[in-house]
């Protein structure tokens, strides 16, 4: 019974984390949106291709997808020790 709680404590610890970084991760990207792109991306704010601000959560969103495409596409090597 103490290994289940010890496991359950574990997977608790790590869906808040991931959370918390998301979360954050989000905020900062929410919060720097509206002041970087249209400077670096004039055009095609203008055009309409890439949005000139974005919700809180669409930006929670976006973090947590890159995070996630970053993850997957590193590659682990424990050929060699």
């Amino acid at each position: 019974m103490k290994t289940f709680i010890n496991a359950l404590i574990i997977v608790l610890g790590t869906i808040a984390t991931i959370a918390f970084f998301a979360l954050l991760g989000g905020t900062l990207v929410w919060l720097l949106w509206p002041v970087a792109v249209p400077v670096v991306f004039p055009g095609l704010v203008a055009a309409g291709t890439i949005s000139g601000k974005l919700t809180w959560w669409v930006a929670v969103c976006l973090t947590w997808l890159c995070s996630l495409l970053i993850k997957s596409s590193t590659t682990v090597n424990n050929s060699r020790h």
